[in-house]
């Protein structure tokens, strides 16, 4: 599980979340899931924010799971299929109907940056740590000794090239989303390359 610094939640509902994460993403997506709910409750601590560290887990282990070959849609945006996916896994696994609520929203919105203003934390944590691990946003207020043991124990290893070609491929194929939007408005795979890390 890690060391203390980085525990994580561990219940029914986060086992089955992890289990599906690593049976349908690439590694390089599952770490960025675990990287991403770290940073996000990091900086959610350093704001004073109480959170659910469990439903914040679960939102960011599901996060992503439309950019997968299992998961993806061939019309619908990667955070609106995915937040469907996550959602009706969590009632399936017996999560009550607030919470699997709140983690569709969570994921559905990540790529919205009004949603790191929405007054439920968990909801804003997953774009905040999002935020950081993609185009280092928000890094520097993370403490360097944790972004240190983050980055040791789930490593970016090529992540950057990894999620640049994803999403050209995602906005290619859905031009009217709102990644291929952030893409030609916002130079955003110019963003993510120029992301302070080294893979």
């Amino acid at each position: 599980m890690g060391t203390a610094a980085l525990t994580r939640p561990d219940t029914a509902l986060t086992r089955a979340a992890e289990d599906l994460l690593v049976a349908s993403s690439p590694p390089a997506l599952v770490a960025h899931c675990y990287r991403s709910y770290f940073f996000g409750s990091a900086l959610l601590g350093k704001a004073g924010r109480d959170h659910d560290a469990h439903a914040l887990f679960l939102a960011a282990a599901l996060h992503d799971l439309g950019l997968t070959a299992a998961w993806d849609d061939p019309a619908q945006p990667f955070e609106v299929r995915g937040a469907e996916v996550a959602q009706e896994h969590l009632l399936r696994w017996g999560a009550d109907v607030e919470l699997a609520g709140m983690v569709r929203d969570a994921i559905a919105g990540h790529l919205d940056p009004a949603t790191a203003g929405d007054r439920r934390p968990e909801v804003a944590g997953l774009i905040l740590g999002a935020l950081v691990d993609v185009l280092g946003v928000g890094l520097a207020d993370v403490p360097t000794a944790l972004v240190d043991e983050v980055l040791t124990a789930y490593p970016r290893a090529g992540f950057t090239a990894f999620i640049i070609d994803v999403l050209r491929a995602e906005a290619a194929a859905k031009p009217a989303s709102t990644i291929a939007a952030h893409v030609r408005n916002l130079d955003f795979l110019g963003l993510v390359a120029a992301a302070p890390f080294t893979d």
